[in-house]
């Protein structure tokens, strides 16, 4: 299994469009917190290219996305995202993956998610951020099997999880079925 993870360009926004499109309401909904449907905007934002200074797919500066996709065979099959910001004197980033339903609990999410640890830590991050709805229990699982140490708190809507980036090299660093690229 050759899954390729890389920025995207403008070439993608089509692939990229279909790709959102495609998740189900349970994934769109578990990235989204609400059954989206993309819209330009979106698509453009996901893709680097709303708003964005800098070059598409790097983070650098507070407000600016680091952004990644898992392709195989030249599909996009997932999307991260991580936005830098500062938080009493640390710089935190803030991190959103979605996987397509077919490709979930092959280790792509997991893939994407060391992809943007990797790219964080040379920005200098300190701590990663994350929510996730309450009953996404596979992914709450993961994060608990890399990252026993997570400081985990239970909001209203969704359970917010903080990384001290010190401290995050996950314990599993090969995803349970087969190893990807990246």
């Amino acid at each position: 299994m050759a899954v390729t993870i890389r920025p995207p360009d403008s070439a993608d926004l089509a692939a990229l469009t279909g790709f959102l499109d495609g998740l189900s309401t349970r994934t769109r909904v578990q990235r989204f917190f609400a059954p989206v449907r993309p819209t330009p905007a979106m698509v453009r934002r996901a893709c680097g290219q709303a708003g964005q200074g800098g070059a598409a797919g790097q983070a650098g500066a507070a407000g600016q996305a680091d952004i990644l996709l898992a392709t195989h065979g030249g599909v996009i099959i997932g999307h991260a995202m991580a936005a830098d910001r500062a938080a009493a004197g640390e710089s935190v980033t803030e991190i959103g993956v979605v996987v397509a339903d077919a490709w979930q609990g092959q280790g792509v999410g997991s893939a994407l998610v060391r992809a943007l640890l990797r790219r964080a830590l040379a920005r200098g991050v300190t701590s990663l951020s994350m929510d996730v709805l309450p009953d996404n229990q596979q992914v709450l699982a993961m994060i608990a099997g890399h990252w026993a140490a997570a400081r985990r708190r239970r909001d209203a809507d969704c359970v917010a999880i903080q990384v001290e980036l010190s401290s995050a090299r996950p314990e599993r660093v090969t995803p349970a079925r087969a190893p990807l690229a990246g």
